[in-house]
């Protein structure tokens, strides 16, 4: 027998009147044109299990459907109903993987490294050795790569491991003697391993507007292990998070990382039934905002060197939906002398990446790159702008495909730029 999801899963099912104003949005379905990559045929499916004409909890195919969602929600935002895809899909996903259990992948990199940071620093250190040291060189050299499939596109999506993390540069900054305002920082996972010059900008910029950067014991916020259907280690993270969050006495919580951003935001949804930690998940939730939306919102030096570049900028799911702050970093740019924005066309499109949807799903997310690698041609920029790690990855990686070496930066990074230029006198780079 189907299992029951609930009077709530049901109701919210049957929210779909089957218009199709989502196939305007939704990415898979515009790469593939089938009916099981769409919002509408994704719940049509879930109905059936919930009126018992499927077992939703023994249907592999369906399952491997509903994984191909991005969880990007851009369907929720054109729904006329607003029917909630994504929590349905996630919901769905969480009862399989507590039916079935967690892939051997989600264990290892999951639970096994992401929600350990002295583990994933091990492995991010590891990796480093590898790609400076001739191992790499040597691998490739073999087609070794080549033979491993996914595991090997994994490798060739991988950035240059940076020496320094965030944290190592905040352990070492001095203290500002008289700052304005003290900011508590969401240090992310990819931010301090893989993007750390992305956090060290976030941290020079935030201080050079006399802000006390204030960075709390955290861990991964969860969001692969939510996305993964694994809500119990979801929730255990966004516990030990919330506490330390909340022991800073802080007012704002910043990140530079849309994903980070939105699951803390998630945070509140995710505890809801929490009662020791609902309201605390709450508070957090509200605390959250992105760098960007910081800065213009509780102001900025705007007495900027220039920085001259073409730029356009690729909106990530989790800041144009989530955060609902994609025209702040819009603004941080018009701010910079120099600065042309060229805005390309579908910028809030999904860039295909989603965490590890692009190694578990390679055709869907090629398809989904090469579609905004294309949008990015057209505009002629010389550098593409995002503020999330995650598509950072993915849109470098897709650039390469390419044949194309244009930079792809947070506009932090930029802003930057602009305040160094200010403080040596040279000119920026």
């Amino acid at each position: 027998m189907t299992e029951s999801f609930g009077a709530d899963w049901e109701k919210e099912l049957l929210r779909c009147n089957k218009c199709g104003f989502c196939q305007d949005a939704c990415p898979t379905y515009k790469v593939t044109g089938r009916e099981t990559a769409l919002a509408r045929g994704r719940v049509r499916l879930m109905r059936l299990g919930a009126e018992g004409k499927y077992d939703l909890l023994s249907e592999r195919e369906i399952a491997e459907i509903l994984d191909t969602c991005l969880l990007c929600k851009a369907c929720v935002t054109v729904c006329p109903a607003s029917v909630a895809t994504d929590q349905l899909v996630l919901a769905a996903r969480s009862r399989w993987r507590s039916a079935h259990g967690l892939t051997a992948v989600q264990k290892y990199l999951y639970r096994g490294i992401f929600s350990h940071n002295r583990r994933l620093r091990t492995a991010t250190k590891l990796i480093r050795f590898y790609q400076k040291n001739g191992i790499r060189w040597a691998v490739k050299s073999t087609g070794l790569l080549e033979a491993l499939g996914t595991a090997g596109k994994a490798e060739g999506m991988l950035p240059e491991i940076p020496a320094q993390t965030v944290r190592d540069y905040l352990a070492q900054a001095s203290p500002l003697p008289q700052p304005a305002r003290r900011v508590a920082y969401f240090v992310g996972c990819a931010v301090d391993n893989f993007f750390s010059p992305v956090g060290i900008s976030t941290a020079e910029v935030l201080r050079a507007n006399n802000r006390q950067v204030l960075a709390p014991d955290t861990r991964c916020c969860g969001a692969p292990h939510m996305s993964g259907g694994d809500l119990e280690e979801a929730r255990r993270l966004a516990r030990h998070n919330i506490d330390r969050i909340l022991a800073l006495q802080a007012d704002r919580l910043v990140t530079d990382c849309a994903t980070c951003g939105s699951m803390l935001r998630e945070y509140a949804h995710l505890l809801a039934d929490d009662a020791a930690y609902r309201e605390k998940a709450r508070q957090v939730a509200g605390m959250v905002t992105d760098v960007c939306a910081y800065l213009v919102e509780t102001g900025f030096d705007r007495n900027l060197e220039p920085v001259e570049a073409t730029v356009t900028i690729h909106d990530p799911c989790h800041l144009a939906r989530g955060l609902k702050s994609k025209d702040f970093p819009r603004e941080v740019l018009r701010a910079i002398p120099g600065i042309k924005i060229i805005e390309m066309q579908e910028p809030d499109m999904c860039c295909g990446g989603a965490g590890s949807y692009s190694i578990t799903h390679p055709d869907f997310s090629g398809k989904i790159l090469d579609r905004k690698i294309n949008n990015f041609k057209a505009t002629g920029a010389g550098v593409m702008v995002t503020s999330c790690p995650a598509c950072t990855m993915q849109l470098s990686y897709g650039l390469k495909q390419h044949g194309l070496g244009n930079p792809v930066l947070h506009p932090v990074q930029l802003l930057a730029r602009s305040y160094q230029a200010k403080t040596s006198g040279q000119p920026a780079e």
